[in-house]
């Protein structure tokens, strides 16, 4: 079955002129990455701001890491991108002969924010008289010419990688891509839609009709909080909702019920200690009707971090990969993302 936020490989389908994609059912992925990097470097280096007697140049890439792909999943088109960026600069003053060197750091381009909400963070290698000058030109002129930058990158990449990634409905035709067919879509969008079950209505829940085959995982993920921070994280109603869209309800209490997701995740909870773990009787909606898997998350005290560990028994082996995959997109990434707080870029 396809993951909770992500096309399973079973089935990903290679595209063909056949149209065996039957109704752009299944999930077709396409590797931006490759196109990305160069365009990337193209459109955040030889870039010029002046105001004044200053001229603030973009020299070159320092880093550039991270991925992109388009996706097509019942015709609906899904890109997700994550970039960490840092780029070198020089700024020269006129009738001056310091040269002002650094680099700016990109912190959040991905397709969980509007290019209008990226950030610039500065940061300056040459001391001299100018400095607040250059600054205030990072937080204002810089920045309004990165966030044109990266929305022309963006577009770009939805313009290209549309081509082709929706395929015909019947019969081997020329392909046509029409706005009335095809939506282009966000990553939240699909999650709420793939996670919140707008075609719940057509889903069979699984039926138990003998023993279960489980297995068990553990994880262990670092994150750049306290461990009573983390606690209320993870079970406190609204801290959820942020790091859930909006969807998670949770009574932090023994006997407590939670529910996740639009309920693709629901259980009880079976004990919890102020600050130090979680026992969870915890189930994905299409488990076997009436089989919980048992996750405990533990959190250890590292003092400049907390270990939150990740301890799944009873799941459902043929759900086991899903649920290690799902734990780790849907709550280990989401809620470094939300908080800020992850130790680890993801």
């Amino acid at each position: 079955m396809a993951k909770w936020g992500e096309g399973d490989p079973r089935w990903i389908v290679e595209e063909r002129p056949d149209a065996a994609n039957c109704n752009n059912w299944h999930w077709v992925e396409k590797n931006a990455t490759p196109w990305s990097k160069p365009r990337l470097t193209e459109l955040l280096t030889n870039q010029s701001v002046t105001k004044g007697p200053i001229k603030f140049d973009l020299t070159e890439i320092k880093k550039l890491e991270g991925e992109a792909t388009a996706n097509n999943r019942k015709a609906k088109l899904i890109f997700l991108y994550e970039w960490e960026i840092e780029v070198k600069f020089k700024a020269t003053v006129a009738g001056e002969e310091t040269v002002y060197e650094g680099h700016i750091e990109i912190p959040n381009l991905s397709d969980e924010n509007e290019a209008d909400e990226v950030d610039t963070n500065l940061t300056l290698s040459t001391r001299g008289p100018h400095e607040a000058d250059i600054r205030q030109i990072v937080n204002k002129e810089v920045k309004e010419l990165v966030r044109k930058q990266l929305t022309v990158y963006i577009r770009e990449l939805k313009e290209e990688f549309s081509k082709g990634l929706v395929l015909p409905t019947g019969p081997a035709k020329p392909q046509v891509i029409t706005s009335g067919k095809t939506t282009i879509v966000d990553k939240k969008a699909f999650q709420n839609e793939v996670v919140g079950g707008t075609s719940a209505a057509k889903k069979v829940e699984p039926v138990s009709t003998g023993p279960v085959e489980v297995s068990s995982f553990e994880s262990v993920d670092s994150f750049k909080v306290p461990p009573e921070r983390l606690f209320e994280i993870l079970t406190d109603d609204g801290l959820i909702k942020a790091w859930t869209n909006g969807s998670g309800k949770f009574d932090a209490k023994k006997g407590g019920a939670f529910d996740l997701l639009g309920g693709q995740i629901t259980g009880t909870v079976e004990e919890i200690s102020a600050n130090s773990a979680v026992v969870l009787k915890w189930r994905l909606k299409k488990y076997p009707a009436g089989h919980f898997a048992q996750v405990t998350f533990t959190l250890n005290d590292k003092n400049d971090s907390t270990d939150l560990v990740l301890q799944a028994s009873n799941v459902p082996k043929e759900y086991l990969e899903e649920t290690r995959e799902g734990f780790s997109r849907y709550y280990i990434q989401s809620i470094g993302r939300t908080f800020g707080c992850a130790a680890k870029m993801f």
